[in-house]
């Protein structure tokens, strides 16, 4: 069964700018999660989340444009001559290192430690100023994205992370998680406080086939422009039923 999902973030304020001291490392609140149901098998589901925020300096959200260090989408993996490793590479020379736009690299593994092709590990590119296709070995940026959401499974007592990549597309895990960014919050150049509301909609046709029934709860946080994480928050057991928009 194969998943569509996208992305929609809303930016709601209750203070732009506050008169309280905030630490300068973004600090997160659970407010509510709501669950809208699509009328049509057409539309997909949509779990509306709302989290309350403060950061001290105001240094939060990643416009379209920030995709260069440290906010680049993946670094290269490369070998001992400096060689960017790809699926099909036959001459690779141990060991493997990861390499940042920035110029700086540390070791991935002392082996040729190549995993077989799937959607996490690989992209398929351009090689450098040709027009021909390869499919490189590479290391996903979490620096790329600004608010991250995981579910997890109630199974008796304990807890299962959903990998939403793979839940729909196990072979090759190129299914879409949560993690995402929201845009600049401060609309001011200025450094200042800063809170409010952040109201993350997350949408999947795929929400009843893999909830219905079932109980689970989500851990959110976010990162501001410094690369600082906020506070984990943790939200209670949920139910697909219990979360029904009453609008």
């Amino acid at each position: 069964m194969k998943k569509f999902i996208y992305i929609i973030i809303l930016v709601f304020f209750n203070n732009c700018i506050s008169k309280e001291e905030f630490s300068n490392i973004p600090s997160i609140s659970f407010d509510k999660l709501e669950y809208v149901k699509s009328e049509t098998n057409l539309n997909q589901d949509s779990l509306i989340l709302t989290i309350s925020f403060t950061d001290g300096n105001g240094d939060l959200g990643l416009s379209n444009d920030d995709v260069l260090y440290p906010y680049n989408p993946y670094n290269a993996v490369i070998d001992e001559n400096l060689n960017w490793v790809t699926l099909g590479s036959n001459s690779v020379v141990p060991p493997l290192y990861i390499y940042k736009p920035n110029g700086s690299y540390e070791l991935l593994s002392n082996d040729d430690s190549r995993p077989t092709f799937n959607c996490q590990d690989y992209i398929v590119d351009t090689v450098f100023q040709t027009n021909k296709l390869d499919t490189f070995y590479i290391q996903k940026n979490e620096n790329n994205k600004n608010i991250f959401v995981d579910f997890y499974k109630k199974n008796t007592e304990k807890y299962e992370l959903i990998d939403w990549t793979r839940i729909f597309d196990k072979e090759f895990a190129c299914g879409l998680d949560f993690n995402s960014r929201f845009p600049p919050l401060n609309i001011s150049s200025n450094d200042q406080s800063i809170s409010g509301q952040l109201k993350y909609s997350m949408v999947s046709y795929g929400f009843e086939t893999v909830l219905n029934n079932e109980t689970f709860k989500l851990k959110i946080r976010i990162k501001d422009r410094s690369l600082n994480d906020s506070n984990i928050i943790e939200t209670s057991d949920l139910t697909l039923n219990s979360l029904i928009s009453k609008n």
